[in-house]
C-alpha cells in the first residue's frame, strides 16, 4: 500500500520528476521548518531522503520525518554505508537549516555525524550541496563563521543566506527554499560569474493623487525569472513596480512607480556598470496622462484624459548586454498569430530573444501562474510552450541566455 505522503507528489509540479534530494537536518530550533521543506520538494515530484544529527531528531522525531517523506530517516550510520549510497543515489542535497557547528564540520572535515559524512561524500561525487544557516545574529556575525563559510564557499559549496531579522539568522520561507533547490538540483551553476538585471511588474501613471492608469501585471514573471537566475549562481538586480508579491530578501532589488522611473534607474544601472544579460519582463504602462490633477478630481464629474506615450524602457539602456530578452503580451486566438507579432517587437528592438504570451484568456498571463506563448531569438530559434507555469518558463529563458553567454544558440 503507498504511504500516504505519495499523494502530494507532483501535484505543485514535475520539476524534480525523477529526481532525489538529500535533506540533512542539523540540531537547530528552525528544524521544524524543514518538515515544510520536505514536503514542498515532494510537491515538485522529487524523492526525498532525511539525514539527521542526534541533536536534530530530539527537535524533530525520526517518527514525524517518517510520516512527512514516507522513508526513515538516517540518524546513525551503519555497515549500510548510507552516506555513500545518499551520494550516489541523490541528485543534490540540502542542508536546512545549519548550524555554526555543522557549517564549520563540512569546511574543515569533521566527519562525525551523518549530515556532514553525506555532504562531503556529495560534493566528492560532484554534486551540488546547499547549506542554509540558521542561528542567533551574534554567532551569524562571528568570525568563525565567516571563516567556516569562506572555506565552505571555496569547496564549491553553495550557501543560501539567511533572513536577517530581530537579531536572528533565520530559515527562509520553505515554499521559497525548495524552489531554489529545484533549479540547482535540475541546472546547477550555469549563470555563475554572470550579470543580469530584470525588470517586474507593472507601473502606475496618475491622473490624480487617488487614481492612476495601469495594467494587472503582478511582477510574477520577473520575479521567478531573478530567483531562477540568482540560483544558478548569477549576480541579479532586479528593477520592479508595485507588487503585492514579496521580493526574495536576497535579490537586489529597486522599486519603482512610474515608467519614466523605471526607465530613469535601468539607465543609471547601464550607465554603470556592463550588464552580461537585460532581461525586461515588467509590463510598464505605455500611457501616461498629458496633465496630472495636482488635487483630487471630485467623483461624479465627467471629465477627459489626454493621454500621451511613456518613455520605452528598453531603449534607456546605457551600455547594452551581450545578450537583451524583451517581452510581447498579445490579445491573440492562437501561438500562430502570435508569432508574426513577436518577430516584429524582435526586429524593432533589435533584442536578440523575445518572449511572446497569449494574455486576456483565463488562468493566462498577468495575475496568472501560467503562461502560453512562443520564445522566438534573433538566429532562427523557437519554442513554443502552453498553459507553462511561470516558475519553469523562467527556467527555459536562462536556458536560452546561458546558452548564448556561452556562445551557443
Amino acid at each position: 500500500m503507498p504511504h500516504p505522503s505519495e499523494s502530494i507528489v507532483g501535484e505543485y509540479s514535475s520539476s524534480l520528476k525523477g529526481r532525489c534530494v538529500a535533506l540533512g537536518v542539523t540540531g537547530s530550533v528552525a528544524a521544524y521548518k524543514s518538515i515544510d521543506t520536505a514536503r514542498w520538494l515532494l510537491r515538485r515530484g522529487a524523492r526525498v531522503r532525511i539525514v539527521l544529527t542526534e541533536p536534530a531528531a530530539q527537535f524533530v522525531t525520526p517518527a514525524l520525518w517518517h510520516w512527512a517523506v514516507g522513508v526513515e530517516p538516517v540518524v546513525s550510520l551503519s555497515g549500510e554505508v548510507e552516506h555513500i549510497v545518499l551520494a550516489s543515489e541523490c541528485d543534490s542535497m540540502l542542508v536546512a537549516p545549519a548550524t555554526l557547528s555543522s557549517i564549520s564540520k563540512i569546511a574543515y572535515g569533521i566527519a562525525d555525524n551523518p549530515v556532514v559524512l553525506t555532504a562531503i561524500a556529495m560534493r566528492a561525487e560532484g554534486k551540488p550541496v546547499i547549506a542554509v544557516p540558521s542561528m542567533h545574529g551574534n554567532m551569524y556575525e562571528s568570525l568563525q563563521f565567516k571563516q567556516a563559510i569562506a572555506a565552505l564557499t571555496r569547496l564549491g559549496y553553495i550557501v543560501v543566506p539567511p533572513r536577517l531579522e530581530g537579531g536572528v539568522a533565520k530559515y527562509p520561507d520553505p515554499l521559497l527554499l525548495a524552489r531554489l533547490t529545484s533549479s540547482v538540483t535540475r541546472r546547477g551553476r550555469d549563470l555563475e560569474g554572470r550579470r543580469i538585471l530584470v525588470t517586474a511588474g507593472p507601473t502606475r501613471e496618475w491622473i490624480d493623487p487617488v487614481r492612476f492608469i495601469s495594467n494587472p501585471s503582478s511582477g510574477r514573471m520577473g520575479i521567478e525569472i531573478a530567483v531562477e537566475a540568482y540560483a544558478r549562481g548569477a549576480e541579479v538586480v532586479l528593477v520592479h513596480g508595485p507588487t503585492s508579491l514579496e521580493v526574495p530578501y536576497f535579490i537586489e532589488s529597486y522599486r519603482v512607480d512610474t515608467t519614466e522611473e523605471m526607465a530613469e534607474v535601468v539607465e543609471r544601472l547601464t550607465g554603470e556598470k556592463l550588464f552580461d544579460a537585460f532581461i525586461a519582463a515588467a509590463a510598464p504602462a505605455d500611457y501616461r496622462p498629458a496633465r496630472r490633477s495636482e488635487s483630487k478630481i471630485r467623483s461624479g464629474l465627467e471629465f477627459s484624459v489626454e493621454l500621451k506615450p511613456t518613455p520605452k524602457v528598453v531603449e534607456s539602456i546605457v551600455k547594452r548586454p551581450r545578450v537583451l530578452v524583451i517581452f510581447a503580451a498579445e490579445t491573440v486566438g492562437s501561438i500562430e498569430e502570435l508569432k508574426p507579432l513577436a518577430r516584429a517587437k524582435l526586429e524593432k528592438y533589435g533584442a536578440d530573444i523575445v518572449v511572446a504570451n497569449i494574455v486576456g484568456r483565463k488562468g493566462l498571463g498577468f495575475s496568472a501562474d501560467r503562461e502560453s506563448g512562443v520564445i522566438l531569438s534573433s538566429d532562427g530559434y523557437e519554442s513554443t510552450f502552453d498553459s507553462l507555469l511561470k516558475e519553469d518558463l523562467a527556467g527555459l529563458i536562462l536556458d536560452l541566455v546561458s546558452k548564448k553567454l556561452s556562445g551557443g544558440v
